[in-house]
């Protein structure tokens, strides 16, 4: 049974529509500093979750995080779809 995250019904509202926007123009995305929170938020519930793989990717030297969620961005938002729905806040 997966741990509920800590992070708010707010913050995983955001997460997902920042993926929505990532998988709209993937690899045209161009990264903004002021979503570095985002981008961290997501990196934290991939760790909660357990998804090794990504969280594998997130990890991987010179390579920017960005870049890992392009290519993961659907796996993502299915990630953060399934916990706002999970998460009784």
């Amino acid at each position: 049974m997966p741990v509920p995250t800590n992070l708010s019904e707010d913050l995983l509202s955001e997460m997902y529509l920042f993926l929505e926007e990532v998988s709209e123009v993937n690899e045209d995305t161009e990264y903004n500093p002021s979503k570095e929170y985002l981008v961290k938020a997501i990196q934290q519930l991939v760790r909660e979750k357990g998804l090794t793989s990504i969280d594998e990717d997130f990890e991987t030297p010179f390579v920017h995080p960005m870049i890992t969620i392009q290519k993961w961005v659907e796996e993502l938002k299915t990630a953060v779809k399934e916990t706002l729905l999970k998460n009784p806040h």
